[in-house]
């Protein structure tokens, strides 16, 4: 589908909302709270595939809209940034993702949210989706910033809390502060404890969803496991996957793939992910977001030894169970066997 600029809304200095009308009446792109859509963009010669959170919410705003902050040496955050203009159309595939909710009225749900920078997109998304469908279910929304000036949605923040003052709750932690209403410095488990402590609440039976930088949420998933919360009750999203140094190009791996009823043979260098020889083969495994942030590349370790890079979506359990992302699994034996459902 081809979706057409309708407004761009500079959120911070560093960071933009891009407004898109979702096609007509027969043909709107339909999306949980929370979920991505990839979008080609066209810059100069070259069309550059990428995925942005929606930072609309399908329970509130009329129009799509996915928030991009500026990245260094980012060749499409700098060109939705500073290139990208109204009127200009951009390909758009389906919405996908697992770090979403279902909103159901009936749910009298803690919400315990983080953000840090842009990973307040997909949050922003859920938050907005929970205050107008789910009364009964309350916000705490801890997020994470260099500075005042970069936070995004600050004023929108801030007026959702007025006007949900007994439902939503914001905590804003800053690296750089002078303001006495926020926390100074970087989440610690003592910051932590004197939020949860503010809202007279434990830190047993909510629902816990987090989105930014893999430091930040490696950071936090430790902090709350050491205050007894499960990594299964931790919903993680990562908008990219973290690179990890592979000092193994001597390693050549037989990879076999069982996917859809047919088995494929290939050889695997221990620098390559798994899902990047496949494409280089031809063989046609599915993927999307090739940065750990979806599960449509999802299989099985049945044999051998893999590694994956940190930041995914995957639980321990699954991992503990082989479950891979081939998009960020590299080989790590000399034979490996993979099952795709």
């Amino acid at each position: 589908m081809i979706l057409k600029v309708t407004h761009i809304i500079k959120e911070t200095p560093e960071a933009v909302t891009v407004c898109f009308k979702n096609g007509n009446f027969f043909r709107k792109i339909k999306y949980l709270p929370g979920q991505f859509i990839m979008l080609d963009f066209k810059i100069g010669k070259d069309t550059v595939k990428r995925a942005y959170s929606f930072s609309s919410s399908p329970d509130t705003d009329k129009d799509l809209k996915i928030t991009v902050k500026k990245v260094k040496s980012g060749y499409v955050s700098n060109y939705i940034n500073n290139v990208l203009k109204v009127g200009d159309k951009v390909k758009v595939d389906i919405a996908m993702g697992t770090f979403n909710i279902t909103p159901n009225k009936e749910n009298s749900t803690q919400y315990i949210l983080f953000g840090a920078g842009s990973g307040i997109t997909p949050v922003y998304s859920i938050l907005k989706s929970v205050i107008a469908k789910e009364p009964k279910s309350k916000i705490l929304l801890i997020y994470a910033n260099h500075d005042k000036e970069n936070i995004i949605f600050y004023n929108e923040l801030k007026k959702l809390e007025q006007e949900n003052a007994n439902q939503l709750y914001v905590e804003h932690i800053l690296s750089e502060n002078l303001d006495p209403k926020h926390h100074t410095g970087f989440l610690t488990q003592e910051i932590l404890e004197i939020i949860f402590n503010k809202y007279n609440l434990t830190f047993s039976n909510h629902k816990y969803m987090m989105c930014g930088p893999t430091g930040f949420m490696d950071n936090t998933v430790q902090i709350l496991k050491n205050k007894g919360v499960e990594r299964k009750q931790i919903m993680l999203e990562a908008f990219k996957a973290p690179t990890i140094k592979i000092d193994r190009k001597n390693l050549v791996s037989n990879v076999t793939i069982h996917y859809n009823k047919e088995t494929y043979q290939l050889e695997v260098p221990g620098n390559k992910t798994i899902l990047q020889q496949a494409m280089s083969k031809n063989i046609p495994l599915p993927y999307s977001c090739r940065s750990g942030m979806c599960s449509t590349c999802k299989g099985n370790c049945i044999d051998g030894e893999t590694i994956m890079s940190k930041g995914h979506l995957l639980s321990d359990e699954q991992v503990n169970d082989g479950e891979v992302l081939t998009c960020i699994t590299y080989p790590n034996s000399e034979n490996v066997t993979i099952k795709i459902a």
